[in-house]
């Protein structure tokens, strides 16, 4: 799962309320969306994608679940998808499919931080 960990003001990132399209969402889920729904990624994301769950929820189509926007000057800390030798500051990543985990790929994820580089270690960074 995705973590916001801090901001470059200090602030906390503010929740919204939207809908969503029916299914189930984790908190710390990257989501997009589609057809005016909030919608799970449907395949890995080399763009940075708009929202992130904040709920544990399953939604009824149309369903307003809390969420928070990507912001560029929030770090956020997750787990890499599989083993990644070359993770290091600097390098980007995508979000994988299921928009919980960050893998080997040119995205918008930019590490600043690497906490090893077997598959579940702890990277942080922010959407550039």
């Amino acid at each position: 799962m995705f973590v916001p960990v801090k901001r470059d003001t200090g602030a906390m990132l503010p929740w919204e309320y939207l809908g969503a399209a029916a299914g189930t969402y984790k908190a710390g889920q990257m989501l997009t969306v589609s057809e005016g729904k909030l919608a799970a990624l449907s395949l890995a994301s080399t763009d940075t994608p708009p929202y992130m769950c904040m709920a544990d929820v399953t939604a009824a189509d149309g369903q307003v679940i809390p969420v928070t926007r990507v912001e560029g000057d929030c770090i956020y800390e997750t787990q890499l998808k599989a083993q990644y030798d070359a993770a290091k500051v600097g390098v980007k990543m995508k979000v994988e499919a299921d928009g919980l985990t960050a893998s080997e790929g040119e995205g918008t994820f930019e590490l600043v931080e690497v906490h090893g580089t077997k598959k579940g270690d702890t990277v942080r960074g922010r959407f550039v």
